[in-house]
């Protein structure tokens, strides 16, 4: 659906894994092609004072240890590196994606989503609640918020895109539903901040795309969409047609 460049990060184990196999090959002809076992086997009998017999197997387990050994700091390579990916995508506070990790989304969005809803939304008010009462309490309305959307749309692509605004872009929407779904949207969020001690009202913009669509030009549209509703005084959604 949505046009863009960033590529995922990629490990090339099959190269790797390559470079291995090969290493091993031509240690395999090396050793049967010059005999070495049977070498150092003779050798060993010959210089029986320097108690070869013993240093053969501690080479052995110094072997399957060493081996051991990396294929726990392989295992780990690994979860440091989920985690770090994690990380480098999604937001600590609300586990939303960040705005890397919607970029990376929209860039691969797949080509079924033939028509989808593009909704940023934010808080009016959300500067005077920090201030009041303390950026603890503004951390939790997102946190809120973000589980409310989680919950209910765990199949669209959910972002904190900067600060208190949040991007959710919808697939299979067509643009017949795309009012009701932006109503349904807000009564969401309203209900979760509802929950809250705190006086928040929110905005919205809504625009429709599809496989066609430009993903710059669509961010373009919702944004102004959202810039206007919050003229008219915020508190409200405001549906795009373009």
């Amino acid at each position: 659906m949505l046009s863009g460049r960033m590529k995922p990060l990629k490990i090339n184990y099959r190269q790797e894994l390559f470079i291995l196999f090969v290493v091993n090959i031509l240690c395999f002809f090396i050793f049967s092609s010059y005999d070495t076992l049977e070498w150092l086997y003779h050798f060993s009998r010959s210089h029986e004072d320097l108690e070869l017999d013993e240093f053969i197997p501690l080479c052995f387990s110094l072997t399957v240890t060493f081996a051991l050994f990396s294929y726990r700091r392989w295992k780990e390579a690994q979860l440091f590196y989920v985690e770090i990916e994690y990380l480098s995508f999604h937001d600590s506070l609300t586990g939303l994606l960040n705005r890397r990790g919607a970029q990376l989304k929209m860039a691969h969005m797949p080509q079924i989503y033939t028509e989808a809803a593009v909704v940023f939304i934010d808080f009016d008010n959300f500067k005077q609640i920090n201030q009041l009462y303390g950026y603890e309490v503004g951390d939790e309305i997102l946190k809120q918020v973000g589980n409310a959307l989680m919950r209910h749309y765990n199949h669209a692509v959910l972002a904190r895109w900067a600060g208190e605004e949040l991007l959710i872009i919808a697939p299979c929407i067509s643009r017949q539903m795309l009012p009701s779904f932006a109503d349904e949207v807000y009564r969401c969020i309203t209900k979760s901040v509802a929950l809250s001690a705190y006086s928040v009202s929110v905005s919205m913009g809504v625009v429709w795309g599809d496989a066609q669509s430009d993903s710059q030009h669509l961010l373009t549209l919702v944004d102004e969409a959202l810039l206007q509703a919050k003229r008219r005084g915020g508190a409200q959604v405001n549906v795009f047609d373009h």
